[in-house]
């Protein structure tokens, strides 16, 4: 694979591949390479028995050296999240971001007609000027670009909390494909044509959740009883939510939890509790009931043993998983 000069671009950061089916340009095809492209091209001599499969094995391998390249030799910028309207960078960008490895790569060119040769394999000699390799990116940049702009949308119009953070953490994913994307334009010293706008939408939603966290708290509400004080425990190692009545544009944890306890003829006592969470606006609205198969306890004579065995079956109960699981699903996802 050979990388042509660019001024000013710094191709040192490109390094040849070493495949047996690869071989160097020559100057002189380097030269013609150079003057139709008026720069830097990206160029491969591949050789292969089938015509076709050759042509299509020159493009992926334009297509990977491209990738594999800059990734493995571009600093990690990330222009992650703006802290006062600064876009801070991120180490470790690249590392959390995978390139794309499909791109659709325009304007990849022959140096000549495929030569025959006498093992009876063809000789291809195909290069793509770095501002035609760079189209490829730059429609996959629009493309994530305008379903930026649809996530976007949806977080700043949404009420309905759920919607909210499925919407909001879709925007944080395009953002970082948009920039990874961004990325490799910066190294080919490519424009692109939806920085600035996208960089404004993502700002935007950035402030807009920020204050959807500030202002919307999590309100616990329960019966009080040692089931209430079980369950609370055990999801509030990870939710934070406030032991309190509701304010006005929160979210509400409404947990029913009664305890039950009955001996059978006058022997063995079992106790037993179904808890059951509804999660609601302050306003009223019923978004979702989580329910669970009942949870018991038993003795064979005292009833306060019978419930504390139920609630230590309760406490090691395998539903708590689901829920906290479900309960994120709703509570804002704000970031300290």
């Amino acid at each position: 694979m050979y990388f042509g000069n660019k001024k000013n671009l710094g191709y040192a950061l490109f390094f040849a591949l070493a495949t047996p089916v690869l071989a160097s340009f020559s100057p002189a095809d380097s030269a013609k390479a150079a003057d139709k492209c008026g720069g830097a091209f990206i160029g491969n001599t591949v050789s292969g028995k089938n015509l076709g499969k050759a042509r299509d094995e020159a493009k992926a391998e334009i297509a990977r050296s491209i990738i594999s390249d800059v990734k493995a030799n571009t600093k990690t910028t990330s222009y992650g999240e703006e802290v006062n309207g600064v876009f801070k960078e991120s180490s470790n960008f690249l590392e959390t971001s995978e390139i794309e490895t499909k791109l659709r790569l325009y304007g990849v060119k022959e140096i000549e007609t495929p030569k025959l040769q006498k093992n009876g394999e063809y000789e291809l000699k195909t290069y793509i000027c770095v501002k035609d390799a760079a189209n490829g990116f730059l429609e996959q940049q629009r493309l994530v670009a305008d379903s930026l702009g649809f996530a976007s949308t949806s977080v700043l119009s949404t009420k309905h909390p759920k919607q909210k953070n499925e919407a909001w953490q879709r925007t944080r994913t395009l953002w970082n494909e948009f920039m990874k994307i961004q990325i490799l334009l910066d190294v080919l010293e490519v424009e692109s044509l939806y920085l600035t706008k996208s960089k404004g939408i993502y700002s935007k939603t950035i402030a807009d959740y920020k204050n959807y966290c500030r202002n919307t708290k999590v309100f616990w509400q329960d019966a009080g009883n040692e089931c209430s004080g079980t369950v609370f425990s055990m999801l509030s190692n990870k939710i934070k939510m406030e032991k309190s009545q509701c304010s006005a544009s929160g979210l509400k944890l409404n947990l029913n939890c009664s305890e039950t306890c009955s001996s059978s003829f006058g022997l063995e006592v079992e106790c037993s509790v179904s808890p059951s969470l509804a999660i609601e606006s302050c306003g009223g609205e019923k978004y979702r009931t989580l329910t669970n198969e009942p949870v018991k306890g038993s003795h064979q004579h005292n009833k306060s043993i019978a419930k504390k065995d139920m609630i230590d079956n309760l406490s090691r109960a395998d539903f708590f998983n689901k829920w906290e699981a479900e309960i994120l699903g709703w509570v804002p996802q704000c970031e300290e």
